[in-house]
C-alpha cells in the first residue's frame, strides 16, 4: 500500500505559493487541504449519487461549524487554530456551499454546452477557492476579492488545457461544445486522439485557449499593482500561482500542446526561481 502524497505536494506551485503567504500560511494550507478534500470528489468517486452525497454531506458539516465546533480535522485546523472555535477572518459560509454546489454539477455531467456555463462553474469552484484565499491573508476590498475570482478562472483554464488528455482519458471534457464548433473539432477527437501531435485544427483550438488564459493572466497582474500595500500582502499566493502558470504556458506553447498523449511539467527548479523572482517583484 503506498502512502497517501502530502497535499500540496513539495516542490509544487501551490506549495511555492504557500511559502509566500507569512502569518496566514497555516489557515491557508488547512484551506487548500480541505478545497483538495472536497474537489477530488467528482474525479475519484465512480457512483454519481456517491459522490453526490459526499458533498452534500461536507455542505452540512461547513455549516454545522459555523454554528458549533465542527467535528472533522479538516474544519478543525481553520476553525479552531488554536484549539478554540474561531470563525473570524474566515471565508463567508456562502462562499464554501458555492464551491460544494459548483462541484455537484460534476457529479452529473463531463461536458460542457457552451463557454458561459463553463465559466459561471469555474468562477463558482475555483474561483470562489481563489477568494477565500485572500480573504484568509487579510485581504478586506471588494475589488482584491473580485480580482481573486477572476484568478481563479484564469488558473482553471491553465489546468484544463494542461490535463486535457489525461482527463479525457477518465472520460472528461472540459472544452465546451461551442469551443469545439467554432474550430470544427469533434470531441471524440479530443477523447480518443489517434495522432500524438493535434493535427492543425486543434492545435489552433489550444492555441486560442491558452492565449485566452495568458491575456487574462496578465491583465490580473497588471491590475494587481493598483492594490493597495496591504491588500498586495493577502495576493501574494495567488501572485505565484499566475506567474507559475504563465511558465507552464511558455513550454506547452513552445512544445506545440501535445496534451492529448502526455501531460507536461515545468522543472521544480524553474518553478523555484520564478516564485522566488516574484516574491522579489511584489
Amino acid at each position: 500500500m503506498s502512502a497517501e502524497v502530502p497535499v500540496p505536494r513539495p516542490g509544487s506551485s501551490l506549495h511555492l505559493a504557500l511559502l509566500s503567504a507569512g502569518p496566514a500560511r497555516p489557515r491557508l494550507l488547512a484551506w487548500a487541504r480541505w478545497w483538495h478534500e472536497v474537489s477530488r470528489i467528482p474525479y475519484e468517486v465512480s457512483d454519481p449519487s456517491v459522490a453526490d452525497r459526499k458533498l452534500a454531506w461536507w455542505g452540512q458539516a461547513v455549516a454545522g461549524a459555523f454554528r458549533q465546533p465542527p467535528q472533522h480535522p479538516l474544519l478543525q485546523a481553520l476553525m479552531m487554530p488554536d484549539g478554540q472555535a474561531d470563525t473570524s477572518g474566515l471565508p463567508p459560509l456562502d462562499l464554501w456551499l458555492q464551491q460544494i454546489e459548483g462541484l455537484q454539477v460534476l457529479t452529473q455531467q463531463t461536458r460542457w454546452m457552451d463557454e458561459i456555463t463553463l465559466v459561471h462553474h469555474m468562477k463558482a469552484t475555483t474561483g470562489s477557492a481563489c477568494e477565500g484565499a485572500v480573504l484568509l491573508g487579510g485581504a478586506t476590498q471588494l475589488a482584491t476579492q473580485a480580482l481573486a475570482r477572476r484568478a481563479g478562472v484564469a488558473l482553471r483554464r491553465v489546468h484544463i488545457l494542461g490535463r486535457l488528455g489525461q482527463d479525457a482519458r477518465q472520460g472528461w471534457l472540459h472544452i465546451p461544445i461551442d469551443v469545439l464548433q467554432r474550430h470544427g473539432v469533434r470531441a471524440h477527437e479530443l477523447l480518443n486522439p489517434v495522432q500524438p501531435v493535434p493535427d492543425e485544427q486543434i492545435r489552433a483550438l489550444l492555441h486560442e485557449w491558452a492565449t485566452q488564459a495568458r491575456t487574462e493572466i496578465e491583465a490580473i497582474r497588471q491590475e494587481s499593482r493598483a492594490l493597495p500595500r496591504a491588500e498586495r500582502r493577502a495576493w501574494r499566493p495567488l501572485a505565484v500561482l499566475l506567474r507559475l502558470a504563465l511558465l507552464l504556458l511558455d513550454d506547452l506553447t513552445q512544445a506545440g500542446y501535445p496534451v492529448l498523449k502526455q501531460r507536461l511539467v515545468v522543472s521544480p527548479w524553474r518553478k523555484l526561481w520564478a516564485a522566488q523572482q516574484e516574491r522579489w517583484r511584489l
